[in-house]
């Protein structure tokens, strides 16, 4: 299969290059502005926002798939940049479905759980969709151009932990470090996830990359856990001392944008798409992690 991967030099990207060379898969990886190699592919900066360029770019490679990973994906980036932030998260994802669509292409699009807006627990793909976050109202805003894709596919993806390997830490690898060095971390008790590793979220969008599954999928794991305790049960699997890992409210800090209490993903139609597929837990996808 011949794919398309943007956002290669992220967090997600990482992971996904992985899984899709070790599947075989022949894979233009597109990055923002890194340059180098992942995995022995040679990235490619493609400035998703310039309509030239991506059309030049995806003309040069001519995908059979489109794994749409690539996005301004921290929140406060997209509040403080907005302009910016729709123009990547939403034009640059409506091109790419246009061109999909002209060309009968799949199209696997990575959302979010943060287009809903926290009201209650677990979520259903036919539940109305009303984010909270500017980040969670520009992904929304971009399902729409992927579900018209007639191999398009959406996969809100919830939130993923694990250890980097793009090159650049992230929050986990921070708080994980920090533990290590004995500096206490404080994590909301009243955020609810279905968190899910970085490689299993990959394992899950490779395999559906090369399905006919379309609309909307939640891809997440099985357990509705708060940060706190996600994190705390990851210090303990990890064998950090857990005394060090704190707890407070929402309430407690004052936020720039209102941050949505439940956003767990009810993972029912992934489990009937994919029925032999069985998520770890927090402590076995960190205890492989560890050990690889």
């Amino acid at each position: 299969m011949r794919v398309v991967l943007t956002g290669a030099s992220g967090q997600l990207g990482a992971y996904l290059l992985e899984a899709l060379i070790g599947a075989g898969h022949e894979v233009s990886a597109w990055s923002g502005r890194a340059v180098g190699e992942r995995c022995g592919i040679k990235l490619r900066p493609v400035e998703l926002t310039d309509k030239r360029a991506l059309e030049a770019a995806l003309a040069s490679d001519d995908p059979e798939v489109v794994i749409h990973a690539g996005a301004i994906s921290a929140a406060e980036a997209v509040r403080r940049d907005p302009e910016r932030g729709r123009a990547v998260n939403v034009g640059a994802t409506l091109r790419l479905a246009d061109w999909c669509a002209e060309r009968d292409r799949r199209l696997v699009f990575t959302s979010t759980d943060l287009v809903f807006d926290g009201s209650r627990p677990w979520w259903r793909e036919d539940d109305p969709a009303n984010p909270i976050l500017e980040y969670g109202r520009t992904k929304r805003a971009a399902e729409p151009s992927v579900l018209a894709v007639p191999r398009g596919l959406v996969a809100r993806v919830s939130l993923l932990y694990g250890f980097s390997r793009c090159g650049r830490d992230g929050f986990f690898d921070r708080a994980i470090n920090a533990l290590r060095s004995g500096e206490p971390q404080v994590f909301f008790n009243d955020e609810f996830r279905t968190p899910l590793d970085y490689a299993s979220a990959a394992a899950v969008l490779v395999n559906l990359a090369g399905s006919d599954v379309t609309g909307v999928l939640h891809v997440g794991g099985r357990e509705r856990v708060s940060r706190y305790d996600l994190m705390r049960r990851a210090a303990a699997a990890l064998g950090h001392n857990t005394d060090l890992v704190r707890t407070n409210s929402r309430a407690d800090v004052v936020l720039p944008e209102p941050r949505p209490a439940d956003v767990s993903l009810d993972t029912s139609r992934l489990a009937q798409v994919w029925p032999e597929w069985e998520p770890p837990n927090i402590e076995q996808a960190l205890r492989t992690s560890r050990g690889a």
